[in-house]
């Protein structure tokens, strides 16, 4: 495995670009003018316009670029989740903390969900527990599917898909972008990816092929 060269993917954008994104898509138009695209990303258009979401127009008005909507929207929003207290309560609603912003209220119900996963993947990859449905039903609803998978090194995990990536959570999926291989073995787009590019080779490598101490 010496020969392989994992790749970074980014699976995370700025939680005002997702918002706008998912606004533009629920909408279906791509011409905005100012006050609906600064309300839809509930802060700053400059992320927004950096990364090509949208376009500032002569006469004042935004144009959206749809492809990019649907790519961003499908991602991950970043955005800081406080570990609050109680089981599997979301931080909006343990807190009763209200937005004026519905999409940003919902990115981080996203960013708690994957959180969450990435902590208790930690602790049951490898025994019988269901995982939590609620953590399921945010992740699904928004196209992330979660299995349970058995590596080549023998290693059960949970994976996440988030579009073609097939990402092993643990903690340090929290935060970390995640390095990834072509892993055609799960369809011929597939990469499999890990926090760490020394974890992912280590999954990889068939239990019979391990160095022996």
């Amino acid at each position: 495995m010496t020969e392989l060269n994992p790749q970074v993917k980014q699976i995370r954008v700025p939680l005002s670009v997702w918002a706008l994104a998912h606004y533009v898509l629920r909408t279906g138009r791509d011409s905005f003018t100012y006050t609906e695209v600064k309300n839809a990303a509930c802060g700053s258009l400059d992320t927004a316009l950096v990364m090509g979401l949208i376009e500032k127009l002569d006469n004042g008005m935004y144009r959206a670029n749809m492809d990019l909507a649907r790519l961003y929207a499908s991602l991950l929003p970043k955005a800081y989740v406080p570990d609050r207290k109680g089981r599997w309560g979301s931080p909006l609603a343990s807190s009763g903390e209200k937005s004026s912003c519905e999409a940003r209220e919902e990115g981080i119900r996203l960013a708690w969900a994957w959180s969450k996963l990435a902590k208790w993947a930690t602790v049951h990859a490898d025994d019988e527990e269901e995982l939590p449905k609620k953590i399921l039903e945010i992740l699904e609803k928004h196209g992330i599917q979660v299995q349970r998978a058995t590596l080549p090194s023998g290693a059960k995990v949970i994976l996440a898909k988030v579009l073609n990536y097939y990402i092993i959570m643990d903690l340090l999926m929290v935060k970390n972008s995640p390095k990834c291989l072509r892993f055609p073995q799960l369809g011929p787009d597939a990469w499999i990816c890990a926090s760490t590019r020394e974890k992912l080779l280590w999954h990889l490598v068939p239990l019979m092929l391990r160095p022996q101490n």
